[in-house]
């Protein structure tokens, strides 16, 4: 019975070590493997609220939305956080530029932050990958609240408070209107035309000028508001304002209830007259990277700063943001995360065919632990960028698609298979989950 016992054991062991396993490791590079955001706690209570202008408009603002007729096929051309420290009762805005460089957290790919919107199934969906970019960039702080507007919208609830007074810092032309330098009273559609400002801005005409615009109008808003709200009290704000946001007549998607807002009202209200509105940007490089398109790649130390002075953190730099990452992914990255990808895929048929032979159980095995060696390979190379271990991933990709052919012709698998990746990598679906021209 002992002898029996031991050869049913022996057998199993040997018959296990053939078995291919079930888990291909995972590599730490957000293009092959997305990982959820990690989020942190603060010292302080914060209530952090995502502001988000999309590129959507109408007839009468005059705008066509670069041809994109479609909401959820629009973008968040304008991004930032006002954070309220619960604490303190400071606040703080924070803007980033749509430009910057984002791994949208849990989608595969490589995107700018104002796609994160539009690189999911719907436009409830695309918010909640927004915040979730946003916490990433800042590091692990939460995102609690979201406010998203398109452009007629905006121009409604900045009509709703009677408009602004604002101090223009350019002469300027936007769809046949024309504004002057200096102080002057805007509605909607004039504090529409500023925040959006760019190729026809007659200062800082770039990303980052738009940016800065975008910042200074909210904190000139934020005093309005406060004023109405002191000489008409907290109803003559919330009451349009509801409107507006639940009304349907405008694109909004926010999770602010009518009480969220009541009470949001109240605090600004509150809030003393000789405090400041904390203004901060992640600037960073504007420059062609990832072979085709123009990103901002965000200052690390910079943004280590602003962390430390809003939230009290202190963090690491971000990985795979650099020019230097977006050269060697140009050159080298993108296809050797096609190919780690496309051999996970002939990996599953294998492993999904009902039964095996010795021999295709040997060859997934083998197949296995060179997908691993190559994730090594590639994770290593991503963060040196050195020729070194470059080479040393190009060897691993080379076998890897030897013996990926020879998974291919053992299994007969019915496909056509292309290693390479696409020369236009974000069309290619092995690399951008949401492969589109959506980019502008």
């Amino acid at each position: 019975m002992k002898k029996t016992c031991l050869v049913l054991l022996l057998l199993v062991l040997f018959c296990g070590a053939a078995v291919p396993g079930q888990a291909l490791i995972e590599s730490a590079h957000p293009i092959i493997d997305p990982k959820p955001v990690t989020y942190v706690e603060t010292e302080d209570e914060y209530q952090n609220i995502l502001l988000a202008g999309v590129d959507y408009s109408n007839a009468e603002i005059g705008r066509t939305s670069g041809g994109k007729g479609a909401f959820e096929n629009c973008h968040t051309d304008v991004v930032m956080v006002a954070s309220i420290n619960k604490t303190t009762g400071h606040i703080n805005l924070i803007s980033i530029p749509r430009d910057t460089v984002t791994y949208v957290p849990g989608v595969k790919g490589v995107y700018k932050l104002n796609a994160a919107f539009n690189v999911a199934e719907d436009e409830n969906i695309g918010i909640r990958q927004t915040c979730e970019s946003v916490s990433w960039l800042l590091g692990g702080v939460p995102i609690h609240n979201y406010m998203v507007v398109d452009m007629a919208a905006l121009v409604a609830m900045v009509d709703a408070i009677g408009g602004v007074d604002f101090e223009v810092d350019m002469t300027y032309k936007s769809n046949g209107r024309y504004y002057r330098k200096g102080m002057q009273h805007l509605d909607g559609l004039g504090v529409m035309d500023y925040v959006r400002a760019r190729m026809n801005a007659t200062v800082d005409n770039n990303d980052l000028g738009r940016t800065r615009r975008g910042r200074d109008m909210m904190i000139a808003l934020f005093g309005k508001v406060k004023q109405v709200m002191k000489d008409e009290g907290v109803g003559s704000v919330v009451v349009p304002l509801v409107n507006i946001v639940f009304g349907g007549e405008y694109h909004i998607l926010t999770d602010f209830t009518t009480a969220d807002l009541m009470s949001l009202a109240s605090g600004v209200a509150d809030f003393s007259d000789g405090d400041a509105v904390g203004s901060y940007v992640l600037t960073g490089k504007y420059t062609n990277a990832f072979q085709y398109w123009n990103f901002t790649f965000t200052d690390q130390q910079h943004r280590q700063q602003v962390l430390k002075d809003t939230f009290g953190l202190e963090v690491e730099e971000i990985p795979y943001v650099s020019t230097a990452h977006g050269k060697w992914m140009a050159e080298y990255g993108f296809s050797g995360a096609k190919y780690i990808l496309v051999a996970r895929m002939l990996f599953d048929y294998g492993m999904n065919q009902e039964s095996l032979t010795p021999e295709q159980q040997d060859l997934l095995t083998r197949f296995e632990a060179q997908h691993d060696r190559t994730v090594q390979a590639f994770d290593k190379a991503a963060l040196s960028h050195s020729e070194e271990d470059t080479n040393v991933l190009r060897a691993e990709m080379k076998e890897l698609r030897r013996m990926g052919e020879e998974v291919m012709k053992l299994f007969k698998y019915p496909k056509n298979v292309t290693w390479p990746a696409n020369k236009y990598w974000y069309l290619d679906p092995y690399i951008n989950e949401y492969p589109d021209l959506r980019w502008g």
